[in-house]
């Protein structure tokens, strides 16, 4: 619905390890903690997790088929950002950070 505000999202991955590098680096997020290899939790702010990677159905993974179903992109709002950005992670996943507050 319209105005509707998603606090966190999972992602599926090959490996969690670069999941994690990818998204400190990119957007400086904390790991709030870790499942083994399987999985990670990421945020930012203290929160408990705004992004979780994980690979308990996709180990060793490569990039999505963009022609099977699944997640295609994430937007996040930031009050921090000064313009509308587009990245994508290791797997093929397109972020889009957009200015304003969530």
């Amino acid at each position: 619905p319209e105005n509707s505000i998603i606090g966190h999202v999972h992602l599926r991955v090959g490996r969690p390890e670069e999941a994690e590098a990818w998204w400190h680096q990119e957007f400086g997020f904390d790991t709030v903690a870790k499942y083994g290899g399987a999985a990670v939790f990421l945020s930012s702010g203290g929160y408990h997790h705004h992004i979780g990677a994980n690979a308990w159905q996709s180990p060793g993974a490569g990039r999505r088929d963009p022609a099977r179903s699944g997640l295609a992109w994430v937007e996040m709002r930031s009050d921090n950002a000064a313009s509308e950005t587009t990245r994508e992670d290791p797997w093929g996943t397109v972020i889009r950070t957009i200015p304003g507050k969530a």
